[in-house]
Formats: structure tokens, sequence, C-alpha cells
């Protein structure tokens, strides 16, 4: 393909786009700023990925949908229960081990 073709094509491509003319090279400088992001960042950093039972998958989603929540929330909510009815884990120093 020709770069005059090239040209005409782009220039068909931009026209349905509403602009008259291919900009300038200076135009086109620092258009890929990203823009603001509409909503704030999740505090929430460590991944989990978990291998369950498609019945259960299919079990949790329902469950996040039925209470308009999504996964992450309904894991939370479930593990504060789980550690009220069965207490939190804590790590106990261990004893030191004496060989004689």
């Amino acid at each position: 393909m020709s770069s005059k073709t090239s040209l005409s094509q782009l220039k068909t491509v931009w026209s349905k786009v509403g602009l008259d003319e291919i900009p300038a090279a200076d135009e086109t400088r620092g258009n890929l700023d990203q823009p603001e992001p509409l909503r704030k960042k999740s505090e929430r950093t460590a991944q989990l990925n978990l291998r369950i039972r498609p019945d259960e998958k299919e079990r949790i989603g329902l469950l996040a949908v039925r209470d308009n929540i999504n996964i992450n929330e309904l894991l939370t909510r479930m593990l504060t229960l789980y550690e009220r009815e069965h207490g939190k884990a804590q790590l106990v120093p261990t004893k030191a081990v004496h060989k004689k």
C-alpha cells in the first residue's frame, strides 16, 4: 500500500470522526496523559487465588449480587463472621527446643 493511499484512507477516517484535517505533529503531543480515575483505588493490595467447586463459586456470586456488594466485600464479611464465631487466629511464639 502506498503512502498516498494510506494518507487518503486516513483522511477518510478523520472526516468520519468530525476532524477536517489531520493534526500536525506538534498538536498530537501530550495526548496520552491518563485522565483522573473515576473512583478512588481500593486499599486492598493482596491477591488471593482460590480453587473452589463450581457450585460454591456460583453461590458466592449469587450472595454478592443479592446483597449488591462485590465478592471482595462478601469475603471480608465472611471472615469477620467466622472470627466472631471461632475467634481470631493469633501467632503465638513457640518455646525454644533445647537439645541435651
